[in-house]
């Protein structure tokens, strides 16, 4: 009877072993094949573009000569493109017409103003001016938009 208990002992543990065996080759198998593919995350997508600055100077000036009244020109310069995250820079500048050197500017900035009232430098009587307005966006300098007209004082 020994005998027969040592042999069903040794078929037990035999049986025991290649489960044993079996249930790790089975999870190696398992694990193995979990690995994440790839290896690296898809990039964010890029910010949105800005919209091209466009604005309008009121009262419109139109193509013709403005006339002031006053020493000086009062006028309102007016994004009408969405205003970039970052705010824009408005830069004015007044020189007589004749004057063909670079104009002195005045800056404007904001993060979130949309609307500017402005006025010329002083305007001399009998004499033509030239006003340049120019927008800019605070995070992109190319984004930008200049306009240019025409004041004299009577």
């Amino acid at each position: 009877m020994i005998e027969l208990d040592s042999l069903f002992l040794l078929k037990f543990v035999l049986m025991k072993k290649s489960h044993l065996l079996a249930g790790i080759v089975f999870i190696s198998l398992t694990i193995g094949g979990c690995k994440k593919t790839g290896g690296t995350t898809p990039p964010p997508p890029p910010p949105p573009a800005e919209e091209n600055i466009a604005f309008s100077i009121e009262p419109d000036p139109g193509s013709t000569t403005v006339t002031s009244q006053t020493a000086t020109y009062p006028y309102t310069v007016k994004l009408t493109s969405k205003i970039p995250t970052t705010g824009i820079h408005v830069d004015y500048a007044t020189q007589l017409d004749t004057d063909n050197s670079n104009p002195t500017f005045t800056r404007e900035s904001s993060t979130s103003a949309t609307s500017y009232s402005l006025t010329t430098a002083t305007l001399e009587s009998g004499k033509l001016y030239k006003v340049t307005v120019k927008v800019t966006s605070q995070k992109t300098s190319t984004n930008s938009s200049s306009k240019t007209f025409r004041v004299a004082r009577k």
